[in-house]
């Protein structure tokens, strides 16, 4: 009689054990999903898409703080390059649109100079808005004060952008997959497309350490001569074959691939060059860690 109520005892003991470790990593998943969901809901709200009608060009961008965008350089601008030198001309239009729609206009403050040419040449821009956003809540980011040497390859990372032609704004979860040697470049496996550069790439603690910059694959350098070459002699004229102009055709099917090329590899500015350019220049009154 003894050893019956032991051994039934003995099972119950049992099933509270297993109960109590069901619900323990039940609990764990139900945290890990509500912080990735805090995450995705801070790269939306602070998620920007920039536009200018004066110079055709959209990309992305990322609250700062509540009348500040930071972005790529190349997303404000017109880059030419005569031989060795490379010159910039910032839009003079430029707009913001926030999550909720509020349209806002914007100039550029961190306009590159002889004396620091940093924003052309590591790709960053910061914006000024003319007026704070209204009825944004959780939409400013955070600067990460990991020192990238310590980032973990197969991380987590998350980034929001305005792919073009995409409908909406987009939430892409990625992973982290390489660090160049110069610890410039963060490595990004995940589907990034023209649009997507100036987006925040926010880390698995809801910081930013990087600025979505470029993507791997788009058109090839024969391709880049052969637009380059249609645009030298469309100056010249053109010819029509039964109503179709043969240039403007391979011109528009060549943009149009150079477009939508994705091989989901992608490219992030390392946010210290952005950070030592704020703090060199007292943008943010904020005391910002750097590695």
């Amino acid at each position: 009689m003894f050893f019956f109520l032991f051994r039934k005892r003995l099972k119950m003991n049992v099933s509270k054990f297993l109960l109590f470790v069901v619900l323990f990593f039940l609990n764990i998943t139900f945290i890990y999903a509500e912080e990735q969901m805090d995450i995705i809901e801070l790269s939306r709200n602070s998620c920007v898409k920039i536009y200018s009608k004066n110079g055709n060009s959209s990309g992305s961008g990322f609250f700062i703080s509540d009348d500040l965008i930071a972005t790529c350089f190349h997303v404000i601008s017109s880059i030419k390059q005569n031989g060795q030198q490379i010159n910039g001309e910032i839009y003079q239009d430029l707009q913001i649109t926030t999550i909720t729609g509020e349209n806002i206009h914007a100039n550029c403050i961190s306009p590159p100079t002889q004396e620091d040419p940093s924003p052309l040449y590591k790709d960053f821009a910061v914006l000024k808005l003319i007026k704070k956003p209204e009825n944004l809540k959780n939409y400013i980011l955070q600067f990460s004060d990991k020192d990238i040497k310590t980032i973990k390859i197969g991380s987590d990372c998350y980034f929001s952008g305005y792919p073009l032609s995409a409908p909406a704004l987009i939430t892409h979860k990625g992973m982290i997959s390489g660090i160049d040697d110069t610890r410039s470049l963060i490595c990004i496996q995940g589907s990034i497309n023209k649009g997507n550069s100036g987006g925040a790439l926010i880390s698995d603690d809801g910081k930013v350490m990087g600025i979505v910059s470029m993507r791997e694959g788009g058109i090839s350098k024969a391709l880049e001569d052969l637009i380059v070459h249609i645009e030298n002699t469309e100056k010249q004229g053109s010819i029509n074959f039964i109503g179709v102009d043969p240039l403007q055709a391979i011109k528009e099917t060549v943009k149009t691939l150079d477009t939508f090329i994705s091989t989901g590899i992608g490219y992030a500015k390392n946010i210290k060059f952005l950070m030592e350019y704020i703090l060199k220049n007292q943008i943010l009154k904020l005391q910002l860690n750097l590695q």
